[in-house]
């Protein structure tokens, strides 16, 4: 298998996130890769809970979650001291699953990586809405992080295993 030169990495600013970053560096540490880390902020209008837009500058509200979250991302490339010449970071405006498909497709991600919450109902339990849609829609491998309370879990789970206690009498 060739290395990974082309890495895609969407964060979300859970605390999964750095796990995210930290397993897309080790794949372009492997091949010398670059990584490009991004972050989705939903168009303003598609938003479920704006309801009604009437008085709103929406261009201006745009505007502001698209600086808010450029500026989340630089303060997790400066705290995880990411080399630029290595690591980018970009910001896309829209669904989540769609745009981070179609950013990864536009550069010919080898690999995309992102995180896993376990929310929603049971086709999503253990990986969460927008993981789910990537795998099924994306051109590329996809590498998910699971969140930390899935992995705790998993490990309480084989743990009991392990002790003999998942077997019912």
């Amino acid at each position: 298998m060739e290395p990974f030169s082309t890495i895609v990495a969407a964060v979300d600013f859970s605390e999964t996130s750095c796990e995210v970053v930290r397993a897309a560096l080790a794949l372009a540490r492997g091949g010398g890769g670059h990584v490009s880390l991004i972050h989705a902020v939903p168009h303003v209008i598609q938003t479920p809970w704006v309801v009604d837009a009437s008085g709103l500058d929406i261009e201006d509200l745009q505007r502001r979650w698209v600086s808010e979250a450029e500026a989340q991302l630089a303060e997790l490339a400066a705290a995880m001291r990411l080399d630029p010449r290595r690591v980018s970071v970009e910001v896309v405006v829209g669904p989540a699953a769609f745009e981070i498909v179609r950013y990864a497709n536009e550069r010919a991600a080898d690999i995309l990586v992102l995180g896993s919450h376990g929310r929603g109902v049971i086709r999503r339990f253990l990986l969460g809405g927008v993981a789910e849609r990537v795998l099924r829609e994306a051109s590329c491998p996809v590498l998910v992080v699971p969140d930390r309370v899935l992995r705790s879990a998993g490990a309480a789970v084989r743990t009991l295993r392990a002790a003999g206690a998942g077997h019912v009498a």
